[in-house]
């Protein structure tokens, strides 16, 4: 049997995570508010071919498609058949026709050149092991002209949650799981890594979003929701039973009047392939 490569390996350990995390990734609701911030931002005529890369679910994909109308074309391509079949089932509530998702890797698209007006990756380039040439494989996939964009989060993302929620977990010597947004947590990271792609006009927009959640059973539903949750399932029976109070304890400690804050201050990244304007995608020309 063939011995894996670093990047090989690391492709199917996302792979195992997201996948497993197919039937609660919806009840996230920073990645929610996020996605949808992003399709907000970003230039989206009526008639547009889009390709949304790390669809997950299809959060971004759906949003995109009531943007640019029957007469566009979406795409949404993860590497995850557990977190596609989830979004095909929102498809087909939702009616559109225009949407199709496939299996894909971020890094090696199976799409000739030129055959998307747009592409947008909402909180997962972080998680792709080679960035600059992901985008690179982005660019080669637009029109002249055409726009990325992506979306990533600062440094005090989940603050002090999460702080608190790894060091529950380094008391029960567990490794925190791995979120690795500190690689893109710097706006001027962003920048830089897009136009070492080789894109152009870009431009960056910060904004702090976040919310309320309730209490400490609302934040801990978020916990076992996401990658947060996993280590904890690695403890006996007795041991989750006695973290998950002590958690619940210390989360208790942070509940306002308003309830507990989620932090998420957003990074939102955009810019254009060179050379000549984005076609004019309502002509059709």
């Amino acid at each position: 049997m063939t011995d894996l490569t670093p990047a090989d390996a690391q492709r199917h350990q996302l792979l195992a995570s997201f996948s497993a995390l197919a039937s609660t990734y919806d009840q996230l609701h920073f990645l929610q508010l996020c996605a949808h911030r992003l399709v907000e931002l970003t230039p989206l005529p009526a008639g547009a071919r889009v390709l949304d890369v790390a669809t997950g679910t299809g959060v971004v994909a759906l949003a995109v498609a009531r943007r640019v109308g029957s007469a566009g074309k979406v795409v949404g391509v993860d590497l995850s058949p557990e977190m596609l079949a989830r979004a095909r089932q929102k498809l087909a509530l939702a009616g559109l026709s225009q949407v199709e998702f496939r299996e894909g890797d971020a890094q090696r698209l199976d799409f000739p050149d030129q055959s998307f007006d747009v592409v947008l990756c909402a909180s997962s380039l972080f998680f792709v092991p080679d960035m600059v040439s992901a985008l690179r494989e982005w660019r080669r996939v637009l029109v002249p002209g055409g726009v990325v964009g992506f979306s990533s989060f600062g440094p005090t993302f989940l603050q002090p949650l999460r702080q608190l929620w790894e060091a529950r977990m380094s008391h029960y010597g567990l490794t925190p799981a791995a979120l690795p947004t500190h690689r893109l947590a710097d706006p001027n990271a962003c920048r830089g890594l897009l136009r070492e792609a080789g894109f152009v006009r870009v431009e960056l927009c910060t904004e702090q979003l976040g919310y309320h959640v309730p209490g400490a059973q609302e934040r801990w539903a978020d916990i076992m929701a996401g990658l947060e949750g996993k280590p904890w399932l690695q403890l006996p029976p007795a041991q989750r039973a006695q973290a998950q109070a002590e958690h619940m304890a210390e989360l208790s400690g942070l509940v306002t009047a308003q309830g507990i804050w989620v932090d998420e201050p957003t990074i939102l990244a955009f810019g254009r392939r060179p050379a000549g304007r984005l076609r004019n995608v309502q002509q059709g020309s």
